[in-house]
């Protein structure tokens, strides 16, 4: 339930989620302004992620980092929990016997990687910055390219941090848009650089694959969800396409038009695809209603 001490706390940790935590808290601000007590509970979308192994928490530098917080929180937890339950579902098992790569490939984008029910491994970190190349966020680089950049260029912190966030990813990268429909409609004009950012965005999705699929020893089913995850079948296919040495082997047909929550794997394929619609405001109504009523 909110408090004083969870606001605080969502204002303390706004220096990690800037694009997040603010308009949360203006939310919960603006709510209670309205006549009466009206009940507000924050869902958290790092929650998921509190069962993350040490090996794939903490961060190889000092051990001071890890004491002081400085660890992998990630983030879309809200989402990967709910695919991994709704997954179960359309699948006919028990989620806590599956091994599950949850692709959330939005604006944001992040992989987990789940084992039993519980996150094992996620592609963001200590930021949502971390991980695979976005809309407009650039992901995982070198981190010395910064340290050159504001070395040898003088790019302030903040500059930094708009580049990285707002001016980097597919539009970045493209020039065109950070939105994928505009990417592949591009691309089928010839547009070289939405090529490029197109093939930049697979590469990275299909690397990260690979690392999920490294601490889980093995996989079930692989789903895809957000925007892009839900509706750009040129994206699953090229991302499956490389993946056919798992036993994974997508159904073109169903890939093209697929339906909602279902699978477009081929019957013989050993690995399942799972196409989930985002539902992560139904996820979180669900758990407000728990938390409420056993209040």
């Amino acid at each position: 339930m909110v408090t004083d001490e969870v606001k605080a706390a969502i204002a303390r940790f706004s220096t990690l989620a800037p694009a997040h935590n603010p308009a949360a808290l203006a939310g919960i601000e603006t709510i209670e302004q309205l006549p009466g007590e009206v009940a507000q509970v924050a869902v958290f979308d790092t929650a998921f992620h509190t069962s993350l192994p040490d090996a794939a928490a903490i961060y190889p530098g000092p051990y001071e980092w890890a004491e002081e917080g400085i660890r992998r929180y990630g983030f879309h937890g809200i989402s990967h929990e709910d695919c991994a339950t709704r997954a179960a579902r359309i699948l006919g098992k028990d989620v806590k016997s599956l091994r599950l790569i949850s692709c959330h490939l939005g604006n944001g984008c992040s992989l987990c990687a789940i084992q039993g029910g519980q996150s094992v491994d996620t592609t963001m970190g200590f930021t949502p910055l971390e991980g695979l190349m976005m809309g407009t966020r650039s992901g995982s680089i070198d981190p010395g390219i910064l340290l050159y950049l504001r070395r040898e260029k003088n790019f302030s912190a903040e500059r930094l941090d708009h580049i990285l966030n707002k001016e980097s990813g597919l539009k970045g990268v493209s020039g065109v848009s950070g939105d994928m429909r505009e990417i592949v409609a591009a691309t089928g004009k010839g547009n070289a650089r939405a090529q490029l950012a197109f093939d930049i965005f697979v590469h990275r999705v299909r690397g990260g694959i690979g690392a999920m699929l490294a601490s889980l020893g093995g996989l079930d089913a692989l789903i895809f969800t957000g925007g892009i995850g839900e509706h750009s079948a040129a994206l699953r296919a090229a991302v499956c396409d490389k993946l056919q040495f798992l036993g994974l082997d997508l159904d073109a047909d169903k890939n093209k038009t697929p339906p909602v929550d279902a699978d477009i794997a081929t019957r013989e394929s050993r690995v399942r695809i799972l196409i989930i619609e985002a539902g992560e405001d139904w996820a979180i109504a669900r758990q407000c209603w728990k938390l409420v009523t056993r209040e």
